[in-house]
C-alpha cells in the first residue's frame, strides 16, 4: 500500500476543512437572507476566498486532488455569484422577499388607517373587552415562519454535510423543540429574545442558542 507523504496530508486536510467551510458559508449567508443573522458574513466570504486561491495556485501532482480542488473553486464561484446578486437586490431594495414584507406591510398599514379597522379597534378597546384581549395575547418567540424555514434548511443541509442522518427530522418537530427552549433561556438569561445558529462542532451539526439582549 502507497502511503501519502505528509505534504499530501496537509494538503488533503486543507480542502477538506475548506469544503466544510463553504458549506457552513453557505448556510450563514441563507441566514442572513432569511433575517436571522443582522450582518452579511463577507469577512468569512473574503477569507475563504483567499484560501481557496491559494489552493489553486498550489503545485498538486495528483490529479483526483486537483479534480477536486477546480469542483470546490467551481462551487465556491457559483455561490459567490448568488450572494453577490442577493446582497444588490437587497441593496436597492428589490429582493423578492423584501418586496414581499413591504407590500404585507404597506397592506397592514392601509387595513389600520381605515375607518372600518379604527371603528373596531375602539370597540375593542372598552374597559370589558380588554382585560380578554391581554389575557389572550400570546407571547413574542422570536421565531417566524421564515425564521424557522431558515434554520431547518440550514440544519438539514449542514447534517447532510456531515453525513448525519436527517430521517424523521420535520420542520414542525423542529420549531416547536425551539418554542418550547425560548422560555427557560430567557430566563437565564434574562433577554428580550433568543435566535438560533447552525453551527458544526466535532464533525457534528448543531443548532446554538443566542440571546438577545
Amino acid at each position: 500500500m502507497v502511503q501519502m507523504s505528509q505534504d499530501a496530508k496537509e494538503l488533503k486536510a486543507e480542502v477538506d476543512a475548506v469544503d466544510e467551510a463553504t458549506d457552513r458559508l453557505r448556510a450563514t449567508f441563507e441566514q442572513y437572507f432569511q433575517g436571522i443573522e443582522r450582518v452579511p458574513p463577507v469577512l468569512q466570504r473574503d477569507a475563504l476566498k483567499r484560501r481557496l486561491m491559494q489552493l489553486r495556485t498550489t503545485q498538486v501532482r495528483n490529479t483526483a486532488m486537483r479534480f477536486r480542488i477546480n469542483q470546490l473553486v467551481a462551487k465556491f464561484t457559483s455561490y459567490e455569484n448568488y450572494w453577490s446578486r442577493v446582497l444588490r437586490q437587497i441593496e436597492e431594495g428589490t429582493y423578492h422577499r423584501d418586496v414581499f414584507k413591504a407590500k404585507y406591510r404597506s397592506k397592514v398599514n392601509e387595513a389600520e388607517s381605515s375607518p372600518k379597522e379604527k371603528k373596531a379597534a375602539d370597540k375593542d378597546t372598552d374597559e370589558k373587552k380588554a382585560p380578554a384581549r391581554k389575557q389572550t395575547r400570546r407571547p413574542r418567540t422570536g421565531l417566524s415562519d421564515e425564521n424557522v424555514d431558515a434554520i431547518y434548511n440550514a440544519y438539514v443541509t449542514a447534517k447532510r454535510r456531515c453525513k448525519e442522518n436527517v430521517k424523521g427530522l420535520t420542520r414542525d418537530a423542529l420549531a416547536s423543540s425551539l418554542k418550547k427552549q425560548i422560555p427557560s433561556i430567557k430566563k437565564q438569561y434574562k433577554c428580550k429574545t433568543v435566535e438560533f445558529k447552525v453551527v458544526i462542532k466535532g464533525g457534528k451539526a448543531i443548532l446554538k442558542a443566542v440571546p438577545k439582549f
